[in-house]
């Protein structure tokens, strides 16, 4: 019975043009949206963790910048949740862009201003390499044996774009990136910080400097509202 439903399930899914993921409506008919990720959002499990945090977190007229969008579906819900709240988005993958924009579409969210770039210490406005995976959620600056091919994308001045924007919330999944965005990192002002590390990309000791950055700006873990290598941080003053 259990064998067939989930056979039930993934032949829906395969003909389905989108799903609602709580209240939020995502468009999944594209080839870079594969199985694993639409079983994820048919089981109610997509990113459940950085959804919580920030949902919670969340204040009326925050400013959210969310770096490594994916599906667009966190910055959605943030934008769902706070319709008075402005929210910055960065994306590398130019094959993502499209189907972020038709979610913002098809819900009527406005006021997410996206980016295809990639965000970088130092000075910004060159190009980096970026990996394509099969799967969008491994696409990476770090290549490996599952790269599909690599593409250009222009660079923006992380710190440039944190000075001027200034968010309250900070969210960051960039598979690996982190390793190089957070050593020379200025957060001071960030309210909140919800972060995916990976270890199977990066050292320990590019995590312990992760910490001590954010250490040095006040924010320090929420044991309550991290979960696996997602850590939410917040300011203790």
């Amino acid at each position: 019975m259990i064998s067939l439903k989930r056979t039930f399930h993934r032949m829906r899914a395969k003909f389905m043009r989108f799903v609602i993921y709580r209240g939020l409506k995502v468009p999944i008919h594209g080839s870079h949206v594969i199985r694993p990720i639409k079983d994820q959002l048919l089981s109610k499990k997509y990113e459940v963790p950085e959804i919580e945090a920030l949902l919670q977190l969340l204040r009326p007229n925050d400013r959210v910048m969310e770096v490594g969008v994916g599906l667009g579906v966190v910055s959605g819900l943030a934008a769902k949740a706070q319709p008075d709240a402005r929210i910055k988005c960065f994306e590398a993958n130019p094959e993502l862009i499209a189907a972020i924009e038709e979610l913002h579409n098809v819900n009527d969210i406005h006021s997410v201003e996206l980016h295809n770039a990639i965000l970088v210490p130092g000075v910004g406005g060159k190009t980096r390499d970026f990996h394509i995976h099969q799967s969008f959620a491994e696409g990476s600056l770090i290549a490996t044996d599952k790269t599909l091919h690599t593409v250009q994308v222009p660079t923006l001045s992380v710190q440039e774009t944190l000075e001027n924007f200034k968010p309250d919330v900070l969210v960051i999944d960039i598979e690996g990136g982190e390793a190089e965005l957070f050593p020379q990192l200025n957060l001071t002002g960030v309210r909140a910080l919800i972060l995916e590390l990976h270890p199977a990309l990066i050292s320990r000791s590019a995590e312990i400097q992760i910490y001590k950055t954010c250490a040095i700006a006040g924010l320090y873990p929420r044991v309550d509202l991290s979960s696996a290598n997602v850590v939410t941080f917040e300011c203790a003053t």
